[in-house]
């Protein structure tokens, strides 16, 4: 996601547009093969949660397919076609997208254990909702980017208050919902593993579980944003310019490298996948 529109890009400044293409055309296999994964495999696909990790890996991969075709343009200079504005609309939805599926995570979680007494908060509806709501918080919070001039907009006329506003929706925004519901959640659970810690066995096994999926949901949660932030803040101001070259090239290679870091995170802490894709690669090695 670089904005630089100029005529010649140097072998230094190619190498790392050509990591990120690599590296996001990885993430697109990743995420489509593991969501194929799991919808071909009844035990999987009739896990709820995996349907938020499906939701996750179709915004990487949505993300990682916006970013590979504009960094082929770049590679490539081609400027043309996309207006800024459409281009600014789908780099900051699907980030938003990626960031609010968390979110909807987060939220989902939240109240199928603080309130798992309530059966609509465990129910297939509840999980459609929250999923379906992350889409469409993104897309009403990159809204205003078809509008205005923006960070790739080549233009001085950016409002002095849109980094602010992108600032605050696509960054601080999931991050305070996505801390403050976790943390809600990881306290309840703590407190009731004390609770039953001498009488009930299946419940400290259920809660082990529910702490894991909470923790890997922050873990992929915050990977993401440190990758992500440095490069999106450099170009949200427009700073690109005063920064070190080396600083800057490191800042565009970390979004992919975060992205593909949540894909392998997803895929080798899920123990049934781990175990198909284990006992696939035995049968590969065997032929």
């Amino acid at each position: 996601m670089n904005g630089s529109s100029n005529s010649d890009l140097s072998p230094s400044s190619t190498l790392p547009i050509i990591v990120q293409l690599s590296t996001y055309s990885l993430v697109i296999i990743l995420a489509i093969a593991h969501t194929i994964l799991i919808l071909i495999r009844p035990t999987l696909r009739n896990n709820k949660l995996n349907w938020f990790t499906i939701n996750v890996c179709l915004t990487s991969a949505w993300f990682s397919i916006i970013l590979l075709v504009m960094g082929v343009k770049q590679l490539l200079i081609e400027f043309h076609g996309f207006s800024c504005y459409i281009q600014t609309f789908l780099i900051d939805m699907s980030a938003c997208q990626l960031m609010y599926a968390h979110c909807g995570f987060a939220i989902s979680r939240l109240l199928a254990i603080v309130y798992a007494n309530k059966p609509i908060f465990r129910s297939n509806q509840c999980l459609w909702f929250c999923i379906i709501l992350g889409w469409l918080v993104a897309f009403l919070v990159a809204f205003p980017y078809l509008f205005l001039d923006s960070f790739l907009c080549f233009t001085s006329t950016q409002p002095i208050f849109l980094p602010y506003y992108t600032l605050i929706t696509t960054l601080l925004l999931p991050i305070i919902i996505v801390t403050v519901c976790n943390g809600r959640t990881l306290l309840f659970v703590r407190n009731s593993t004390r609770r039953i810690h001498a009488t009930n066995t299946g419940g400290q096994i259920s809660h082990k579980r529910d702490v894991f999926l909470v923790k890997l949901t922050v873990g992929t949660f915050f990977s993401f944003i440190i990758g992500w932030s440095p490069s999106f803040i450099i170009q949200l101001f427009n700073k690109s310019s005063i920064v070190p070259t080396i600083l800057n090239q490191c800042s565009q290679i970390l979004p992919p490298l975060a992205l593909l870091c949540d894909m392998l995170l997803l895929i080798f802490t899920n123990q049934p996948v781990r175990t198909i894709l284990k006992q696939f690669t035995i049968k590969i090695f065997k032929c």
